[in-house]
């Protein structure tokens, strides 16, 4: 055999018998650590703290922090398939610490732990969130607040000088301060007050814009008397009777009505009806004057009275043998 295929061998040889070897050296120890773990176990207790523990069980082979409070330990107790291999929980006796205390050996609540921090989590952010909300909502309502009273001072001031005459401007002032503050009982009372002085105002401007009006009217109705005199005071008629009128003075006529026919007629005061420029029947005062019995070419006067509110548009007069004769003053 040549020699140095001899050396090859002999060195093959010996590296596995080394790995054989360390292998077997592993395996022991893996299970001498093992068995320590499960003896160990047995002396841990519900409410041992962290540092008895580990004075008992050494170091832990695995460990996981579920929260400032909570955490799980894990030694091993069993042997994998493959020696030598990673250590993982489903190999190990997990013991479970919450508020630096045993509160479980041999249940691994990593699991139901984690869940219940996320749910903390979650329910610590959510709280934060309404928080922050509760927060930005006070801070705006300081806000809005502040711009309150600057513009109820603003207006308070501005409603101060305003005379109580101007009844339109302090009613619009305080109607927006009673908006600003509506349980105010001094805006209430301002606003009420304010309102109803304004409708006697505005009451009062239709009363005298109306009695202005009626004034300008009957001052035209009386710059107009003289012409429409001169078409009244003509005798017209239907060839039986003639009716002539003068218009006096607000309220007053004077009246005559001729007989032009060749026969004998009648007047009476039932005979004569006035109607308002409105065609209503006006409440007259006829004179006695008026009931009369006229031969051919004789006339019947007297007066007439009504109301000086009264602008007159036609006056009537009718009886069965004259028929019907009007003047009109329109």
């Amino acid at each position: 055999m040549i020699p140095g295929i001899r050396k090859k061998e002999s060195r093959a040889m010996r590296i596995g018998a080394i790995v054989i070897l360390t292998a077997f050296l592993l395996a022991g120890c893996v299970h001498m650590n093992v068995s320590k773990n499960a003896n160990a176990l047995k002396r841990v207790q519900p409410g041992d703290s962290p540092d008895a523990v580990f004075e008992t069980m050494g170091p832990p082979d695995l460990r996981n922090d579920i929260a400032d409070n909570r955490f799980i330990v894990y030694y091993q107790t069993k042997t994998g398939k493959m020696t030598g291999g990673p250590v993982t929980p489903d190999l190990c006796t997990p013991i479970a610490f919450e508020n630096e205390t045993v509160v479980s050996v041999g249940e691994d609540l990593s699991d139901v732990w984690t869940r219940e921090e996320q749910e903390r989590v979650r329910r610590a952010e959510t709280l934060e969130r309404q928080r922050r909300q509760a927060e930005m909502e006070a801070e705006n309502w300081r806000q809005a607040e502040e711009e309150r009273q600057r513009k109820i001072a603003a207006l308070e001031k501005e409603v101060k000088p305003v005379p109580a005459y101007n009844a339109a401007l302090n009613l619009k002032l305080y109607r927006q301060l009673l908006e600003l503050d509506p349980t105010n009982a001094r805006y209430q009372k301002k606003v009420v007050f304010y309102e109803e002085r304004l409708d006697r105002q505005k009451k009062a401007r239709r009363e005298r814009a109306a009695r202005a009006s009626e004034k300008k009217q009957r001052q035209a109705w009386d710059q107009a008397r003289g012409e429409r005199n001169k078409d009244l005071r003509q005798y017209t008629g239907n060839g039986i009777a003639e009716m002539a009128v003068h218009d006096m003075a607000p309220g007053s006529l004077y009246v005559w009505v001729k007989n032009v026919s060749q026969q004998i007629i009648t007047t009476h005061p039932d005979h004569f009806t006035l109607l308002d420029r409105n065609d209503n029947r006006v409440q007259c005062d006829i004179s006695a004057s008026l009931d009369s019995v006229l031969e051919p070419g004789s006339i019947s006067h007297g007066k007439i009275e009504y109301s000086d509110a009264i602008y007159p548009g036609e006056l009537i007069f009718r009886n069965r043998e004259s028929g019907r004769v009007s003047k009109s003053f329109q």
